[in-house]
C-alpha cells in the first residue's frame, strides 16, 4: 500500500513538473519585443515604431521578451513610460 501511495505521488509531481516547464513563469516573458542588432544597442522595444529604435543602422529583430532579458538587454525607457501610461488608461 505504501509503495502505490509513493509512485502514485512520483506520477502527480512528474505531471506537475512537465507542466510547469511548456508554461512561461512569467506572461510578459513571451511577449514579442524588437531588439537592434547593433553591438552599442543595449535596450528592448515594446513598439516597433519607437522614435529610438528607428535610429537603429543595423537589423530590427523580434524575439521574446524572455530571450532578450537573456541577452542583457533593458527596457527602452520610451517605451516602458508609453506602457505604464496604457496600463493606467486602461485601469480607469
Amino acid at each position: 500500500m505504501n509503495k502505490l501511495i509513493i509512485i502514485f505521488l512520483i506520477a502527480v509531481a512528474a505531471v506537475f513538473a512537465s507542466c510547469s516547464k511548456n508554461e512561461p513563469l512569467n506572461p510578459e516573458d513571451s511577449q514579442y519585443v524588437y531588439v537592434c542588432t547593433s553591438n552599442s544597442a543595449k535596450t528592448y522595444h515594446t513598439d516597433r515604431n519607437c522614435s529610438r529604435l528607428k535610429n537603429c543602422g543595423q537589423e530590427v529583430l523580434e524575439v521574446t521578451r524572455k530571450k532578450a532579458r537573456e541577452n542583457e538587454r533593458i527596457i527602452c525607457s520610451d517605451c516602458d513610460k508609453r506602457d505604464k501610461k496604457s496600463d493606467k488608461d486602461t485601469a480607469k
